[in-house]
């Protein structure tokens, strides 16, 4: 990461543990103020990189996402739900498929908030292997996927 990455991501981090900021644009304006121009495609890009999500409240930064034990945010299922093509048990392995190129972004979030029973997450170019601690724990979490895909 080139340093003006890493001043701009400390910037945005820091506004967003004050102020849920209700826009990227808004994000922009905050960074101008403080000497950086950017274009709202970089923001967009850096809070994706940060794992900055957005609820109710605007932007926010993930650890301050409240979180019911054990439950994904409304992000993360939104992540899963646009990316994740198909789910499947094999054996004691949850197998995921998506389109080219879109298995890393799946893979932070299910990192980031793995289903109860992961332990480990590994994602190629368009599958992600979800290994849990058994074969009736693979079968739940390839349900529950298979739930979220479905709405």
């Amino acid at each position: 990461m080139h340093m003006a990455d890493s001043r701009r991501r400390d910037l945005i981090a820091r506004h967003l543990r004050t102020n849920p900021a209700q826009s990227q644009a808004s994000l922009a304006s905050y960074l101008r103020e403080h000497g950086i121009k950017t274009t709202q495609a970089t923001v967009s890009r850096d809070l994706t990189a940060m794992g900055v999500l957005k609820g109710p409240e605007g932007y926010i930064l993930p650890n301050d996402a409240p979180i019911a034990p054990g439950a994904a945010p409304e992000a993360s299922v939104s992540v899963i739900r646009s990316h994740v093509l198909t789910a499947a048990q094999a054996d004691s392995i949850v197998v995921l498929h998506t389109a080219p190129g879109h298995a890393d972004v799946v893979a932070v979030e299910l990192d980031r908030w793995p289903p109860r029973g992961v332990v480990g997450v590994i994602a190629g170019d368009d599958t992600i292997f979800l290994a849990t601690t058994s074969k009736a724990a693979a079968q739940k979490v390839a349900s529950t996927l298979l739930g979220m895909l479905s709405r």
